[in-house]
């Protein structure tokens, strides 16, 4: 996990409290750390409210949704960012680990959020029409394992700042809870060679049909391009199964063209003897 720059100026002013603390609505300045698109934020109001989503065991997910509307009521913007919460009986490790999750997640939309501005700001100075809000938003897009020892799981990032479509990222969290520590994939497989092979044959057994309208050549050969030998499992966006194994995930672009869509393929330690360093997957 990576820390990030700037924090987020000054607390968001508490407007509205709905129901049993699902959903809090507020309304606030905008941040000093976004101010430099002057044009955009002049007589805007930026608006914030959480709603619970769904999360896991250990887990609560609380769902920030931020909208920047001009004087006249338009949107310029939306967006949304995580919050994690460790329910009652979880570690104190898996809540340290979530706090830290927490503020590099404000910190990251903060810089998301100023990129939103400055390219509302640029639109409108440059006469462009915005045919639809711009946007950004984090949500989660599969939990691994959450447990004593491991914290894993994946998001999916969303955006669109104009252009012929929205894009889309994976990114993933594999965290060893008893040393602090990431886990990276290379602690878990036996090999670059072995992953790829198994990758290339799940994509076959879970994809049927799609290689050959997908590739100019095999899912081998794509593979072997997108994976350099040297630090080949940096750039994987991966997490642990609770039941063993691990699920691998490709978004567009990543490996086949847009139109493609994503992959996201699973590894079981039953179908692929040989690909783990351990059977039990235990760290």
């Amino acid at each position: 996990m990576k820390d990030m720059g700037e924090k987020l100026g000054r607390t968001l002013a508490i407007a509205l409290l709905v129901g049993a603390g699902s959903v809090i609505s507020a309304v606030s300045a905008v941040p000093d750390c976004l101010q430099a698109a002057e044009a955009a934020s002049a007589a805007a109001e930026r608006q914030e409210h959480i709603q619970e989503v769904a999360g896991n065991a250990l887990v609560t997910v609380r769902q920030h949704n931020v909208a920047l509307r001009d004087y006249q009521g338009r949107e310029l913007h939306t967006g949304k960012y995580l919050e994690l919460a460790a329910k009652p009986g979880a570690s104190h490790a898996l809540r340290r680990s979530l706090a830290r999750w927490n503020d590099a997640e404000r910190t990251r939309w903060a810089g998301d959020e100023k990129m939103l501005r400055n390219a509302v700001h640029f639109t409108e100075e440059n006469g462009i029409q915005m045919y639809a809000p711009y946007y950004m938003g984090h949500a989660i897009a599969g939990w691994g394992r959450v447990d004593d020892a491991v914290l894993s799981f994946c998001t999916r990032t969303e955006s669109y700042t104009g252009g012929a479509h929205p894009n889309h990222a994976y990114q993933s969290w594999n965290l060893d809870l008893r040393t602090g520590e990431p886990i990276a994939l290379r602690d878990i497989v036996t090999s670059r060679r072995a992953f790829l092979t198994a990758v290339a044959a799940a994509f076959r057994a879970q994809y049927p049909g799609r290689e050959d309208e997908t590739f100019r050549r095999t899912i081998d050969a794509q593979l072997e391009s997108i994976y350099p030998y040297l630090d080949w499992d940096q750039s994987t966006v991966w997490i642990m199964l609770p039941g063993g194994g691990i699920r691998v995930y490709y978004s567009a672009y990543e490996l086949a063209p847009y139109a493609a869509g994503d992959f996201i393929l699973t590894l079981m330690p039953e179908g692929n003897p040989g690909l783990f360093k351990r059977a039990d997957m235990r760290v």
